[in-house]
C-alpha cells in the first residue's frame, strides 16, 4: 500500500493536503478490494472510484491553474500526465458502469496497484519540481 510520506511535500500547502486526501482515497480503494471474504463489493468500489476521481479532477484543476498563473515552465508535461490518469480512471469507472469487468477481484487489484504507483511517481518525480516556482497562495473552492 502507498502511503503518504513527508518527503512527498512540495511545500504547496494546499497541493500536499490534496496529495494526502489522494491517497485516502487510494487507500479506501485498497481497503474495499481485499476484503476478508475475498468478495470485492462492486458497488463500493464503484463509489469510491467517483470520489477518486471527482477529487482527482478538483486537484489537477487548481494545480494546473497555479501552474499557468505562475508561468511554471513544467506545465505542458504535468498536464500531459493529468490528462492519462483522468483518462485512465475513466475508462475503468466506465467499464465498471457497463458491468465489463471480467474479474471483478483481479481488476481492482490491477487498479489499485496502478493508482498507488502513479501517485507515488507523478509526486515524486513530477510535482516536487514545483517546489519555489509556484505562487504559493494556491486556494480550494469554497
Amino acid at each position: 500500500m502507498a502511503n503518504w510520506q513527508e518527503h512527498m511535500r512540495t511545500g504547496i500547502d494546499v497541493v500536499d493536503d490534496d496529495h494526502q486526501e489522494l491517497f485516502a482515497l487510494v487507500g479506501q480503494f485498497e481497503t474495499a478490494s481485499k476484503t476478508a471474504s475475498g468478495q470485492v463489493d462492486g458497488a463500493e468500489i464503484g463509489r469510491i472510484l467517483e470520489r477518486l476521481q471527482a477529487y482527482v479532477n478538483e486537484h489537477f484543476e487548481r494545480e494546473e491553474t497555479a501552474q499557468l498563473e505562475s508561468g511554471y515552465e513544467g506545465y505542458a508535461e504535468n498536464k500531459r500526465q493529468h490528462d492519462e490518469l483522468r483518462r485512465t480512471l475513466e475508462t475503468f469507472l466506465g467499464k465498471h458502469r457497463r458491468g465489463e469487468w471480467g474479474d471483478l477481484k483481479v481488476a481492482t487489484e490491477s487498479m489499485r496497484s496502478f493508482l498507488a504507483i502513479w501517485l507515488s511517481e507523478h509526486i515524486m518525480k513530477t510535482d516536487r519540481k514545483m517546489r519555489g516556482r509556484i505562487l504559493p497562495w494556491v486556494r480550494k473552492r469554497a
